[in-house]
Order: structure tokens, then sequence, then C-alpha cells
């Protein structure tokens, strides 16, 4: 009775262990088959809802809801060129919501065969061969040697607040250009396809990019030099002078 009672008591153990073995391999195949599949991006301007989760999910596992979760919550996020950081907020098992903060770049300059993106302050926040969609290439600008992450070495820092101030006005507008070329008085220059318009310094900077903005549906197709450095406010009389230039 004694042996009988003993070999009931291993085969219960033994199944036992097969339950709780079956039963983690069960968790097991749940979580490592657990998938996000519902993405939502919030923040993001230069880089779609795709490219942004690309981005983030590049590894074969970064998909995998358990995985994620733990790696979030254990270590440093990744580096993602122009953008200054994100958050994964989790709305359910397999759906997250990405708030992405991205740096303020308001212009890039050329070295060494690679555009140099800076932000509001000057700060050279990226290097890469990619052009950025509505960021103006900025010249005239006289500088040293550039190093990321660290200010652009030039004369007079104020060309940065004036670079901030042009490139909100013209996203104001909608209006996109080429190129901005200073020189060293800070007057500034756009080009716009196969207009070049004078701006002057930043001073009523605002309401000069508004007249552009009235402007330049009647200039559509045309060639030639805008003047609008010599732009008065409440004056009856249009400030502003273009010469065309003949093909």
């Amino acid at each position: 009775m004694i042996e009988e009672f003993e070999q009931k008591e291993k085969q219960t153990r033994h199944l036992l262990r097969m339950g709780i073995v079956m039963i983690l391999l069960l968790i097991a195949l749940i979580l490592a088959s657990a998938r996000i599949h519902t993405f939502k991006i919030l923040g993001n301007a230069h880089y779609s809802e795709q490219e942004v989760a690309d981005m983030i999910f590049s590894g074969p596992w970064d998909t995998n809801s358990f995985y994620q979760f733990i790696k979030d919550k254990t270590q440093p996020h990744k580096q993602l060129p122009f953008v200054e950081k994100y958050q994964i907020h989790w709305t359910g098992p397999l759906s997250v919501e990405i708030i992405v903060y991205e740096k303020n770049v308001v212009g890039y300059v050329d070295y060494m065969s690679s555009h140099m993106y800076f932000d509001k302050d000057g700060i050279i926040v990226e290097s890469t061969n990619d052009t950025l969609p509505g960021i103006p290439r900025v010249e005239g600008l006289e500088f040293g040697s550039i190093v990321l992450y660290k200010p652009l070495p030039v004369a007079n820092n104020r060309v940065f607040n004036d670079i901030l101030n042009l490139t909100g006005s013209l996203a104001e507008y909608g209006i996109s250009c080429d190129n901005v070329k200073y020189d060293t008085f800070l007057n500034a220059t756009l080009t716009i396809g196969d207009l070049e318009v004078a701006l002057g310094q930043d001073n009523l900077m605002e309401m000069k990019i508004s007249t552009l903005n009235d402007i330049l549906p009647k200039l559509a197709g045309r060639k030639g030099e805008l003047d609008l450095s010599e732009y008065k406010e409440n004056t009856d009389r249009e400030s502003y002078i273009f010469k065309e230039k003949k093909s």
C-alpha cells in the first residue's frame, strides 16, 4: 500500500511538473507571437508615420510586445536623425502611441560634402547627405571648422534669430525657398525658383513675407529680381521693385 501510494504521488508530481512546463511553454509561445500591430505617431513633421515606425522598430524583435515593453523601460531610446526624443505609450497589449519631439531645425550649411543642419540656437544637430524638405540652405555665413552638436562658429550670432524669424514667417504663409543668402550686414536674399527676393535686414520681416505672399502669384513663371528691402509700413505706394530677366 505504501509503495502504491508513493508511486501515485510520484506520478502526480510528474504530471504537475509537466503541466507547469506546458503552461510556461504556452505563455512563452504567446509572448513570442504577440506582435505590435497598431502604431499611432504624433508630433512627426519631417517623417511619415511609417518612417518613424520603421526607424524605432528596426530590429527583428522590436515589434514583439513583451520584448519592446521591457526594452522601453530598461534601455535608452535609439538616436533618430532630426528627433530630440520620443516617448512610447501603450494603448493596448498590441498597440502603441509614439510621441515624437523633433529638433527645431531652421537651416543648413554645406561643409565637407555634407549638409550640416542647425537649430534656432545655431547648434549643429545633424550631418547628412540627404536634403530635408522645407529647410533652406543658408549661404554667406563665414565660419571655421564645424563640430556636430556644437554651435556653428559664426562672427555674429544674431543671424540665427534672423533666420528663425525668416523661416517662421515663410512657414506661416507656406512659402518654400531654395536657399537664403546673407551679406556681412545680415541683409537676406531668398532664391525661389527663378526669382531672387531681396528682403534686407530683419526689421518688418513678417510684413515683408506677407507682401511676398501676395506678390508671388502675380510672378508665377517669371524670372527676375524682387526687391522688398525698402518695405515701408503704412504707405499707399507699393514698397517693392521687380526687375524681370530676359531668358
